[in-house]
């Protein structure tokens, strides 16, 4: 089968990009986004939490486009049309024609789970693509049964995992559809291991980061789970599958039987139990929910064959693009934050209490809140930032005082959006990837502390200790979150500081 143009997936994926380039920047820097672009400016094969692929389209973006709201988000977005370009690509490779290319790029579009991880700056995103990409890849090996598809395959993955290393679920799920289908056959040749051998190679670079590093990832695997995934419940893990993609359910659920039962899709048996097996392996080991989004693209893709066959009439096709169209909109807030204040309260409020639709509002810590979590992770930034330029002022400048933020997202907001970060304030924190950076000595004995509570250590170590204020944003995740002047230290704040950065420094040596 030939890959013949056709405008379809070039039409969807501008509708995709022109959509999320109107509401682009509703909302202020995620705490994420703030340290990303951090990473951007500490160039690096590998980081606490992130391989190096997201540092790099940052310094791209930060480079080309600047460091705003605007152009940070940007590479997300053409990301999400990649993904809906290729996932129409799919659905043709599957078998469909002109209204299952439709059905398929409707469902794309308004699909809450695919607009919330377009709609800013993430790993996410490009997760989603590279297994999409990696699917496609498949798809075409079995279709023309090419060998060289397994060495783009190798290609997808190596620079997949250099930029989150949750496409292991993917290389798995695919090696247990393998065993499941006549299609191990293919693992006694020599293409799928060249394949191996090729991400391998690729991914080698930020291997030797981590060896160096002595693999804070794994450290920071450990964080996660004591901090997040504990939170995880198998039925609220499942319940999030069914609801993760809003009316899409239409079309992937649709999509997994037809490839799981129907006799005109047993050359593609392997992808349904692809689905299965990447499910099953993340409720085993207790993921988070939308781990498995990079497993629905080519669900989607088969969903829209299997409607596009099955309904002959176009006012059929019509009914059930209007159908999701119709039940999605209502939706979309959910996926793009469109409102704020009250509003986006109500609107929350109505969504979880009328609608039943409560996984929507509920955080790591299991539990429901006014708001999304990263819609709260975009407030109270520029307030925390002013808060920080009014203590610098007061202790007579950059040069005078040393910035600390708790969390990384203190820390970006310090270091990105206030003045005195961007006129060279040292701002530091023992966070993520914040902990890579950190000098041996400090420049001055003034600290501006930010922090949710004042530290006892600090406490204990400053005669003076003046609260600038806090964010009062009730909203914001860092609501309540302080910003301290700290001054005239009782003892050495070298030794203090040396003594911390001994102790963070101590992790990579375990």
């Amino acid at each position: 089968m030939k890959l013949t143009s056709s405008p379809i997936p070039a039409l969807f994926a501008f509708l995709k990009i022109l959509f999320h380039v109107l509401t682009i920047a509703t909302f202020g820097f995620h705490r994420d986004e703030l340290l990303y672009l951090s990473l951007g400016r500490h160039l690096d094969w590998g980081y606490w939490s992130n391989p190096p692929f997201i540092g790099a389209v940052t310094w791209l973006s930060q480079n080309i486009l600047g460091d705003s709201v605007w152009a940070t988000r940007l590479p997300s977005v053409l990301c999400g049309g990649l993904l809906v370009w290729l996932v129409v690509r799919m659905a043709r490779e599957l078998g469909g024609g002109v209204w299952a290319q439709v059905l398929c790029g409707a469902a794309m579009l308004l699909s809450p789970a695919w607009l919330r991880m377009n709609s800013m700056l993430q790993p996410v995103p490009f997760d989603v693509l590279f297994w999409a990409l990696s699917s496609f890849c498949v798809v075409r090996w079995l279709n023309t049964r090419d060998p060289r598809w397994w060495l783009w395959l190798g290609v997808a993955v190596g620079i997949g995992f250099l930029n989150k290393y949750t496409l292991a679920f993917w290389v798995i799920g695919l090696l247990i559809a393998l065993l499941l289908t006549p299609e191990r056959r293919s693992l006694v040749t020599r293409q799928p291991w060249q394949a191996a051998g090729i991400a391998l190679l690729i991914l080698l670079p930020n291997l030797i980061w981590q060896c160096t590093y002595h693999f804070p990832v794994l450290h920071h695997m450990q964080e996660l789970s004591r901090n997040q995934l504990a939170n995880v419940q198998p039925f609220n893990f499942l319940l999030d599958q069914v609801f993760l993609h809003g009316t899409g359910v239409l079309l992937w659920m649709a999509g997994l039987l037809f490839l799981l039962f129907a006799k005109a899709m047993q050359p593609y048996r392997m992808l349904g139990w692809f689905y299965i097996a990447v499910v099953l392996v993340l409720l085993f080991l207790g993921g988070k929910s939308y781990y498995t989004a990079g497993a629905y693209p080519v669900l989607f893709a088969a969903g829209g064959v299997f409607w596009g066959k099955i309904l002959q009439r176009n006012w059929q096709r019509l009914l059930l693009i209007g159908v999701m169209v119709g039940c999605a909109w209502p939706l979309v807030p959910a996926g793009i934050p469109l409102y704020s204040g009250e509003k986006a309260v109500a609107y929350f409020r109505w969504l979880s209490q009328d609608l039943g639709l409560d996984g929507v509002t509920r955080w790591e810590d299991g539990k429901p809140h006014p708001l999304p979590q990263d819609f709260a992770d975009m407030l109270g930034w520029p307030e925390l930032a002013d808060l920080t330029d009014r203590a610098v002022a007061q202790a007579g400048g950059n040069s005078n005082c040393v910035v600390y933020g708790e969390n990384y997202g203190q820390a970006g907001a310090a270091a990105h959006l206030s003045h005195s970060g961007q006129t060279g304030a040292l701002v530091l924190s023992f966070s993520d990837a914040w902990r890579l950076w950190l000098p041996d000595t400090l420049p001055a004995q003034n600290l501006v502390y930010i922090n949710d509570e004042m530290g006892e250590d600090v406490q204990r170590l400053f005669g003076n200790i003046q609260l600038i204020g806090k964010i009062e944003n009730p909203l914001a995740r860092e609501y309540g979150t302080g910003v301290w002047l700290c001054r005239e230290p009782r003892s050495s704040l070298q030794e203090f500081w040396g003594e911390r950065v001994r102790e963070v420094r101590a992790v990579f040596m375990r």
